[in-house]
């Protein structure tokens, strides 16, 4: 499929989703919702937090220094079908390993979120308030209750809106990229240190987010309603 932002010039677009080209993706198995809070509790009653096998050397020295024992707002949590959030790629990339999988990488997200290179959304070509939970809509939903039409044509939910989703990859210019003269510090500083979240969340504006916008964050992030979903792995 092709990656990367067209030349729609009705959609606001950044440098780092520029130029074009195409990717090859190879067949994998992705979770239908991002990972609910639910789900998430099974990691912390396994003493995830405590058990360093699963955890990345940067991400254990992360956890060490600032204890971190407990995800972020840990009393707000419930066991239930909201999706987990404020959670760093220190953390998703644990609950991964624990359970054997591994994060989207960045072009398969975009691949899910574009039907195969085929609509800008999940649901077609043009954004659709009605479909997905953004705009400053003040709440979270549950995955089963965000609503059915925010689905790609394999049946993933909720690629766009309600939380952020973290990726394998961190952030580097595509071939070709021209920094923006304007907004220079959009991307730019950040290539190599920031990991990729894409899909937007409940407190942002519908015309910042389509399938190829790129936020990235640092992996220690917890305070940016991101979450993660899963993909099996394969041998």
């Amino acid at each position: 499929f092709i990656q990367g932002f067209t030349n729609e010039k009705e959609i606001l677009s950044f440098d780092n989703e520029r130029p074009q080209f195409k990717q090859v993706i190879q067949k994998f198995s992705v979770s239908k919702y991002p990972i609910t809070q639910h789900q998430f509790m099974d990691f912390i009653r396994n003493g995830g937090y405590f058990k360093k096998e699963y955890w990345s050397e940067k991400g254990w020295l992360w956890k060490k220094e600032k204890n971190i024992t407990y995800p972020m707002y840990y009393n707000d949590i419930k066991d239930s079908n909201i999706p987990i959030y404020h959670i760093s790629y220190y953390e998703a990339e644990a609950f991964c390993k624990m359970f054997n999988y591994r994060l989207l990488y960045e072009k398969e997200w975009e691949y899910l979120s574009t039907n195969g290179g085929e609509t800008l959304y999940p649901w077609g070509n043009n954004m659709d308030i009605n479909k997905c939970n953004l705009d400053y809509s003040n709440q979270v939903l549950e995955v089963n209750d965000e609503n059915k039409k925010n689905v790609n044509k394999w049946g993933i939910e909720g690629l766009i809106g309600n939380i952020w989703e973290w990726c394998i990859d961190s952030i580097y210019p595509y071939d070709g990229f021209k920094i923006d003269p304007i907004y220079r510090e959009m991307s730019f500083p950040f290539f190599g240190f920031k990991k990729i979240c894409r899909g937007g969340c409940f407190n942002v504006p519908n015309y910042l987010i389509h399938s190829k916008y790129r936020n990235a964050q640092y992996p220690d992030c917890r305070i940016q309603y991101i979450g993660f979903r899963v993909v099996k792995k394969v041998y």
